[in-house]
């Protein structure tokens, strides 16, 4: 699998998904931000962008699994994407714009843990 073959999920529909109680599960690996934020995604999953090797195998494989990051170009989430691919995780995506996107639609976040 390439880059370009990884699902590229728009806020609107990852929000419409998770709505409709699809089986997606957003992933939360923002690195710059993730420090200072107060929130994250409604029911994300926080995997840590500096050892999510060791963390990737806790994902639930049931899921697609939609990470999201702070990078340009979703950098970090289609790093971590790839990796969850070439572990045995067949559906994989990243939201496109990431959590700015996400917030910038005033779509539901939570406190982060």
């Amino acid at each position: 699998m390439a880059w370009d073959d990884i699902a590229q999920w728009q806020p609107q529909d990852l929000f419409a998904s998770l709505r409709m109680g699809d089986n997606v599960q957003p992933v939360d690996c923002r690195e710059l931000t993730w420090r200072e934020a107060d929130t994250k995604v409604r029911n994300a999953i926080r995997i840590d962008p500096m050892s999510f090797t060791s963390e990737i195998d806790t994902l639930p494989k049931e899921k697609e699994l939609v990470f999201y990051c702070d990078r340009p170009g979703e950098a970090t989430s289609m790093k971590i994407a790839l990796t969850a691919f070439d572990k045995g995780y067949s559906r994989v995506g990243v939201l496109v714009g990431g959590f700015d996107a996400w917030a910038a639609a005033d779509y539901p976040v939570e406190p982060k843990e």
